[in-house]
């Protein structure tokens, strides 16, 4: 394998959360020490989830965060990285930077001075928000309450017809001041205008797929493509079945209740990996070749394509896009250029 790879997302901390010990080999999860070194992974982002239903939801982000650090501390083969310099230096002594990012706006509670607390403990990337909308800012799935100042509540089919509101568009510009990169996977499609158009630099979608090719909510269409790569934005695909086959996705919808935690029981639907250079395939067509990267989802996703078992895959995905005719450029740029490119323009 030739290239380094960076994975803009991964739920990994809850398995160190339940007390998996990820420097050695656990089976059951996607990611661990020995399987990132097997891939060739230069760095892995680790997002501190932080679920809509949560209470004290700063405090629960902080503690995810410095589990998150001191696992990135634990072993000789990972290092705490924050910028473009770093990563690079990681990577040229074979070490993994682990990254970190927060996921859902939730965990500032409203407080721009909680942002800059997050600020301070490296945090570099955060998703807007999640599953559900909050008062400042819409999700392409929820049904809470968004209400902007001197708006009603927003009204469940009317939930891609609003953005951000006044406070968020102060979130937006103070992560701007603070170097944190706005991430608008999870946000309506108005809120995604409204964060790409607010943004003074370019933004992330770390994992998210293209809704041409699996009609998920969460998937970005062709015009959101189009700006994303127009901008000098950045997106990493998602390994989850569900935003790359609308047939899985169809499926799943119908049979929840045969899902295990993360892992679904039994699926008579067969998702071939080759879904995942398909999406890679067409957002390259239409955002171009600067704007695609890799954000797995690991850890976070009910089920993977058929031959993606964990982040030891990437040399099957590297062999897979050079037999569709991808140079090593345009390789290295999906696996680790154009993010470091991104990030060295947030690190000004």
């Amino acid at each position: 394998m030739a290239h380094h790879v960076i994975d803009l997302h991964c739920d990994s901390v809850a398995s160190i959360m339940e007390g998996k010990d990820l420097r050695g080999s656990v089976p059951e999860v996607h990611i661990d020490v020995p399987r990132l070194k097997a891939g060739k992974v230069g760095m892995q982002v680790f997002a501190a989830y932080v679920p809509p239903e949560t209470e004290a939801a700063f405090n629960y982000a902080a503690k995810l965060l410095d589990t998150i650090d001191e696992f990135a501390r634990s072993d000789a083969h990972l290092t705490p990285v924050e910028t473009a310099v770093q990563a690079k230096a990681a990577m040229a002594c074979g070490k993994i930077g682990i990254m970190l990012a927060v996921e859902n706006g939730l965990a500032i509670e409203s407080s721009l001075k909680k942002l800059e607390d997050l600020r301070r403990k490296k945090v570099r990337m955060m998703t807007l928000v999640h599953s559900e909308h909050m008062p400042w800012i819409a999700s392409c799935t929820g049904s809470g309450n968004f209400i902007p100042e001197g708006a009603q509540a927003i009204e469940q089919n009317d939930r891609n017809d609003r953005g951000l509101s006044r406070f968020g568009e102060q979130v937006v510009d103070a992560m701007h001041d603070l170097r944190i990169i706005p991430d608008v996977s999870h946000s309506s499609v108005n809120a995604f205008w409204d964060v790409i158009r607010r943004s003074k630099k370019p933004i992330v979608a770390t994992h998210s797929c293209a809704y041409s090719i699996c009609a998920a909510a969460r998937n970005l269409n062709d015009d959101q493509l189009k700006a994303m790569g127009d901008s000098g934005s950045v997106i990493g695909v998602n390994f989850c079945s569900t935003f790359l086959s609308d047939e899985f996705r169809l499926w799943y919808q119908n049979n929840k209740h045969l899902r295990q935690g993360f892992t679904v029981i039994d699926s008579p639907i067969k998702v071939p990996m080759s879904l995942v250079l398909d999406h890679i395939d067409h957002m390259v067509n239409i955002a171009g070749e600067d704007c695609i990267a890799l954000g797995s989802d690991f850890d976070g996703i009910p089920s993977a394509p058929d031959g993606i078992t964990g982040c030891d895959f990437y040399p099957v995905l590297e062999q897979e896009l050079r037999q569709r005719g991808y140079s090593d450029t345009r390789i290295e740029k999906i696996f680790n250029g154009n993010f470091l490119r991104l990030l060295e323009v947030w690190d000004c």
